[in-house]
């Protein structure tokens, strides 16, 4: 079954969505027997939803979805932590970046939009599983790669999901956007692209500040976050060619790295952060001065 075409009739969409079921089930049930294949379902999970809801009409979504979840839960009746873990969260941010796409969205917000659906559905469904299954689905994983005494180890645990989540969608925009152009589900690149990314980063960076005070690691998301829209100021300023940003961006990034060390080493870890979260402002404001006048221009 080649992807050049939206399916139009029922038995195409019921066929297309039993391959992309199959596939999720078959893989879980694999992970059953070999538990390292599990890291690689994480990434396929969100990607066969995505290519469903495009390929497919969104009204047969619900069939997929509860045949999908309900053959899972069936082949993992021993253990249904992943089902509800990996499975549900990825449908629905699968069918969230499918939306996106549809609408165009412009890339950059899509992503991390459902990046963002994607850890807080992970995270609020960690309770009902220890509910369930009387275990601890994270704190699980600690032991198996043997990190139960980490330093900072909340830390690593909120970034690693959300890193993952990240990786997710980016695997599903490269299929997007270099496998389906016979759909016309091209991604959006347009000039008002960077309007979207200076607001994202606003609201990341203002995120950031306020847990930085309150709660580290969710902090530490929103900064990852931060960065993610920092690269795309970076590729702005770089195809923008002026001179004078290169300097100030240059110059900038090497005061950073040594005001960073300089102050999460003699001052604490919260002022390194905040050097971080200035340096992430400062590009911020170099962008939006720059937009302001090309625009006046």
């Amino acid at each position: 079954m080649i992807l050049n075409k939206k399916f139009t009739n029922v038995a195409q969409c019921i066929t297309f969505m039993a391959i992309m079921a199959a596939i999720n089930v078959i893989f879980v049930l694999l992970t059953t027997f070999v538990p390292f294949l599990l890291f690689l379902l994480v990434f396929l999970l969100p990607l066969c939803c995505t290519l469903v809801v495009l390929m497919c009409s969104k009204r047969y979504f619900l069939i997929y979805a509860f045949a999908t979840i309900g053959l899972c839960l069936i082949v993992t009746l021993n253990n249904i932590s992943d089902t509800l873990f990996y499975i549900i969260p990825s449908m629905i941010t699968g069918f969230v970046f499918a939306v996106c796409v549809e609408k165009r969205v412009p890339y950059s917000i899509g992503i991390i939009t459902a990046t963002f659906v994607q850890f807080g559905l992970s995270y609020a469904l960690i309770p009902l599983i220890e509910l369930i299954t009387h275990v601890h689905i994270l704190h699980a994983l600690e032991e198996l790669f043997h990190i139960t005494n980490l330093e900072y180890l909340q830390i690593v645990e909120f970034l690693a999901v959300f890193i993952v989540c990240f990786m997710q969608e980016i695997l599903s925009f490269i299929v997007i956007k270099y496998g389906l152009k016979k759909l016309n589900y091209e991604i959006k690149e347009d000039e008002k692209q960077i309007f979207y990314i200076e607001i994202g980063s606003i609201i990341n960076l203002l995120f950031a500040t306020i847990f930085t005070m309150l709660h580290w690691s969710i902090a530490a998301v929103f900064l990852f976050s931060s960065f993610y829209f920092a690269f795309f100021e970076v590729v702005w300023i770089i195809f923008k060619k002026n001179k004078i940003n290169y300097i100030i961006a240059i110059v900038l990034t090497i005061a950073t790295v040594f005001g960073f060390a300089a102050a999460y080493s003699g001052l604490g870890n919260i002022f390194g952060i905040y050097v971080l979260i200035i340096y992430l402002c400062a590009l911020l404001i170099i962008v939006f001065i720059n937009n302001c006048l090309a625009k006046r221009n």
